[in-house]
């Protein structure tokens, strides 16, 4: 009777032992799958943020168009109203007052490029880098954090009881480049 008395401890033991290894090892596993989710949340948020940036400056971009449209047919047409009747050197000698205008501008524009250059657009351009930036930090930060809990769940001790407890590895997250390489093998 004491060697069986033995043999049901020991098995007492060996039960705990797994119970305890298994609570350890689902408290690890949570622990992972939320830095996971919150690097995932985080990727949501900067992909938002970038198409909310390009949605806006498609509406900039468009409105700049109309309004340039729109200018460039009223100064036309003033053209056509202001413009004395004759040949072309007729009209070129009597310097009509809006060739003077954009001959001007278009002579400040020569002389400081850097004034057409450092206008919205640079900012909206810069705007649009740093977003890309932020989603590829984001993206790589969230596919670390994958490779870290799809490799948790491989490892010997941890890989028997993920399974049982309901973990499973999740996908990486691919851009574009990824998803198009990925068709074309």
């Amino acid at each position: 009777m004491p060697k069986r008395n033995r043999y049901v401890i020991l098995l007492v033991l060996v039960l705990i032992g797994v119970y305890l290894f298994s609570r350890q090892a689902n408290n690890i596993f949570v622990e992972e799958q939320h830095l996971l989710y919150m690097a995932s949340g985080l990727l949501e948020v900067e992909v938002k943020r970038r198409n909310d940036l390009l949605t806006r400056a498609r509406a900039a971009v468009k409105r700049y168009n109309d309004l340039e449209e729109k200018i460039f047919t009223n100064l036309v047409n003033k053209n056509a109203l202001t413009m004395p009747p004759g040949t072309n050197t007729v009209r070129l000698e009597k310097s009509n007052p809006l060739f003077e205008i954009l001959s001007e501008m278009d002579s400040i524009k020569e002389q400081y490029p850097l004034l057409k250059s450092k206008g919205p657009y640079i900012a909206l351009m810069e705007d649009m880098q740093a977003s890309g930036f932020r989603v590829t930090n984001a993206r790589l930060a969230y596919n670390v954090k994958v490779n870290e809990f799809n490799t948790l769940l491989n490892v010997f001790p941890f890989k028997l009881v993920a399974a049982p407890l309901g973990f499973h590895a999740h996908p990486f997250y691919e851009g574009a480049g990824e998803k198009l390489l990925r068709d074309e093998n």
